[in-house]
């Protein structure tokens, strides 16, 4: 057997015969029962272990009030008060206001019942760091205030804190405190924490002050980091619901737009509001691709672009827009300049100059034959190409003044046969798919013929 062998079953012998012996106060072994042993008293409350716990779960909490109830709870099961409260400075209201109270029956004092401005002498006393003048911890203990206040000669130099020490106990004795302890971040006091007594009577140590002290620190730093993230997402909220007026302000001025150009032609009335919704439809079968993951936020220039797609035609001449026979060369010209002329209008807008690219390629062909600038394939914007086949599908299925419309299945049919040709094929059987699932429904030109005004 080796020396560490023998060494360590020395120690187990030891510690057997230590099992069953204590150490009386002169010194002598006396015989004890090992279970007894287990029966005695608890060690006192190891403040270290508590505080390092109690720092660790701070930071979990987002929550200024829920930290608060972590602390006054903790406080309540460990140190055992008839009540503990949590004073806390809210900006809103100016005031310090009760956060949360917990305590025996008939102690416990109603959250938000309490409300106390920097005129409350107890919030003056700490808020002007006069507490320092009586206690070097800075907590105020009733029983120290009040020997403190019946001696006169104490108050010599500083009459003015002798005042605000007696309104200090009357408030006290009203919160029925036994001790207040503050709590500063950086220069200001932002809460306060009132204890009342303990439930065993007993004083508050000078080790459980210090542990108050201490505990009070760091709640400070939580609750500052917990109001300042609070504050952050009340800002990105109001951030949020302006972005989202604003943005249904525009959305609401955009059709506006559409819908005033689309009335100065009866026979393609509404047909911008249709490519919308086909447009939006379509959008849900194709924006997984890398394409549409590419912009910045697809479905909305999407759902822009294809509203504003023909404000260029505000540049055309009713008498072009509204002839019934077939145009001539040079009016078809006039009508091409369409995508080039509402890229223009909005290209000088920061915010629309993606849609605008978008609106200059709706009228490109896949296999490069498109105006204005010929592109073809993938240079040509994906929104346009969006854009390009649902244009087509409404004029294929709706009245005009030199041809009757077609079924919805003869458009698809027609859409199919011009798939990379003059349509994208993804996009065409991206259009196809949500067709077939009924998200595409198609506009009824008998009912739309009736609503064309008669000249």
């Amino acid at each position: 057997m080796t020396a560490e062998r023998k060494t360590g079953s020395n120690w187990a012998k030891v510690n057997t015969w230590l099992m069953d012996k204590i150490v009386s106060t002169e010194g002598a072994l006396v015989p004890m029962d090992r279970d007894a042993m287990f029966k005695r008293p608890k060690a006192k409350l190891d403040y270290q272990v508590v505080l390092e716990n109690a720092s660790r779960t701070m930071i979990r909490f987002r929550k200024p009030e829920r930290l608060i109830r972590m602390i006054v709870r903790l406080i309540d099961q460990e140190l055992k008060t008839t009540h503990t409260a949590v004073l806390l400075y809210k900006e809103d209201k100016n005031a310090f206001v009760l956060i949360d109270s917990k305590g025996s029956e008939g102690v416990k004092i109603p959250v938000n019942f309490i409300r106390m401005t920097f005129d409350n002498p107890l919030v003056k006393i700490f808020a002007s760091r006069q507490n320092y003048m009586i206690s070097d911890t800075g907590t105020l203990a009733l029983g120290e205030l009040k020997s403190l206040h019946e001696n006169k000669e104490a108050f010599k130099n500083h009459p003015e804190l002798e005042e605000l020490v007696d309104l200090v106990l009357k408030q006290m004795s009203l919160l029925r405190a036994e001790v207040c302890i503050p709590c500063y971040y950086k220069k200001d006091l932002i809460g306060v924490l009132v204890l009342g007594p303990k439930q065993s009577n007993q004083k508050f140590s000078r080790q459980e002050i210090g542990f108050f002290m201490t505990l009070a620190n760091d709640a400070a730093m939580a609750i500052s980091n917990a109001q300042l993230i609070e504050n952050l997402q009340e800002k990105v909220e109001e951030v949020k619901d302006l972005y989202v007026r604003e943005h249904r302000i525009f959305i609401h001025t955009s059709i506006a737009l559409a819908t005033a150009i689309d009335a100065r032609d009866p026979y393609t009335h509404g047909h911008t509001e249709r490519v919308t919704q086909y447009a939006l439809s379509l959008a849900d079968e194709i924006e997984g691709i890398p394409e549409a993951l590419a912009y910045k936020n697809f479905r909305e220039t999407l759902h822009i672009s294809a509203l504003l797609h023909d404000v260029g035609k505000i540049g055309c001449p009713d008498r072009v827009l509204n002839k019934k026979c077939k145009l001539t060369p040079e009016e078809y010209e006039k009508i091409k300049e369409h995508p080039g002329v509402g890229a223009a209008i909005l290209m000088p807008i920061k915010e629309l100059s993606d849609v605008a690219r978008e609106i200059r390629g709706h009228q490109e062909r896949y296999d490069g034959r498109g105006y204005p600038d010929g592109l073809k394939a993938t240079e040509i914007p994906l929104i346009a190409r969006i854009i390009a086949v649902c244009d087509a599908f409404d004029a294929i299925t709706t009245d005009r003044p030199y041809r009757k419309h077609k079924s919805a299945e003869l458009a698809i049919e027609e859409l199919r046969k011009e798939s990379g040709i003059q349509f994208d094929p993804i996009v065409v059987s991206a259009f196809v798919l949500a067709f077939e699932k009924g998200k595409i429904l198609p506009f009824s030109s008998n009912k739309r013929a009736k609503n064309i005004p008669k000249k």
